[in-house]
């Protein structure tokens, strides 16, 4: 048994994911109006981020410090947003995210680190200048967001002083993510992880199909 899980770790590891994200979809149409059960999705979150960054390889001290300062830095952009509004605008948490500290939940240190770090690896092995994967890294974060934002709100993780999102919303997102990335894409040059295509693909489908269900099917 244990052999055998060894030699197929990384496929049970990619159905997992899978099997997750595809329970989830259904899952949170029939408990939509149970908003406790939202909670779940910051755990399932961070499980996923430490699934992945256990099958990353080579797992170097730089490669920790520059994941961990990408989150941290993430999470206190976040702090300051939310308390000033002055970053990304009016909004306030809600309590899906679990925890907070200033009003900021620590899941946002993990969403940063798992966004930034997907969106590095995928574009890595297509581009080898990090500059113009910042360029396109950042926007690709910003895409991300434009797919996040329904699903957040309606998932009660934020909400917004305005109807939606501001502009300055997403020219923030940029500007923080372009940085971030820029750093992180100098410590995974030679870096390989099976389940980065996986995740990444698998958050997708997973946002879009939510927005989807909250157009048509007014989840």
């Amino acid at each position: 048994m244990n052999s055998f899980v060894a030699k197929h770790k990384v496929l049970i590891v990619k159905l997992i994911i899978l099997l997750g994200y595809g329970i989830s979809i259904p899952g949170l149409w029939m408990m939509r109006h149970n908003p406790a059960v939202f909670e779940l999705s910051w755990l399932f979150t961070t499980l996923t981020l430490l699934l992945v960054l256990l099958f990353h390889k080579p797992f170097t001290l730089k490669f920790a410090l520059a994941i961990v300062v990408v989150g941290v830095i993430g999470w206190l952009v976040e702090a300051v947003g939310t308390n000033t509004g002055v970053i990304f605008g009016g909004y306030t948490y809600g309590p899906s995210l679990g925890p907070k500290i200033f009003g900021t939940p620590f899941a946002m240190l993990v969403n940063w680190m798992i966004s930034v770090y997907l969106i590095t690896m995928v574009l890595r092995s297509k581009i080898i200048n990090v500059w113009r994967i910042a360029f396109a890294g950042a926007f690709l974060m910003v895409i991300y967001d434009i797919l996040l934002e329904p699903v957040a709100v309606r998932l009660e993780m934020w909400s917004w002083d305005t109807s939606t999102p501001p502009l300055q919303n997403y020219i923030a997102w940029y500007v923080v993510s372009f940085p971030l990335i820029m750093l992180l894409s100098r410590h995974v040059k030679k870096s390989q992880n099976p389940l980065v295509l996986v995740v990444f693909i698998s958050q997708l489908v997973f946002f879009g199909l939510l927005n989807l269900m909250i157009v048509f099917l007014k989840m």
